[in-house]
């Protein structure tokens, strides 16, 4: 009897060392940049021109950041710009949703993407995504045809192919 309640003993003890010692701290959520999201690279790749960066329209204010990318020479083809809101301590997710909700509410003509993030649409000649507690918004082309379309998604997918790496397991709930 007396070895079966040290056996027990040992068993109980083993069993709370182990739940102890199982819990890990989240990994922080990296900070993203736009630029690493949508490179000139990917830009060539999609659009069909070779751009440079803007200076004057790459920058970073707290959890929102941007960059504006331009062809050479200037006014060849259109621009594209890359915005990106991140969660961080100051603005959880659950507001930066609520603003992606509020600016698709202020648009009749937003048009619902289907397999982009958590939510999508476009609302020409922007293509809004929420994922992963972000807010990407990208600019790009002109026309409001399927060609800007076409545009608009792939550079999306891209950037939230991107993102998804970066945050691979993102649940905001989960302590």
């Amino acid at each position: 009897m007396k070895k079966i309640i040290l056996a027990l003993s040992c068993l109980i003890v083993t069993i709370g060392l182990c739940s102890c010692g199982g819990k890990k701290e989240p990994e922080p959520v990296p900070e993203l940049d736009p630029a690493q999201l949508i490179t000139a690279e990917d830009v060539a790749a999609v659009a069909g021109y070779t751009p440079v960066v803007v200076p004057e329209g790459t920058a970073k204010n707290g959890n929102r950041s941007s960059v504006l990318y331009r062809s050479e020479p200037i006014g060849k083809h259109d621009t594209v710009e890359v915005k990106l809101v991140q969660f961080n301590d100051d603005m959880p997710y659950q507001q930066i949703f609520s603003e992606y909700e509020a600016n698709k509410a202020k648009r009749s003509d937003a048009k619902l993407v289907d397999s982009l993030g958590q939510e999508a649409y476009i609302a020409f000649p922007t293509i809004h995504v929420y994922d992963r507690g972000c807010l990407l918004s990208i600019t790009a082309g002109s026309g409001a045809d399927d060609e800007q379309e076409r545009l608009l998604k792939n550079l999306a997918f891209t950037a939230v192919g991107k993102l998804e790496e970066q945050i691979p397991e993102y649940n905001p709930d989960k302590k």
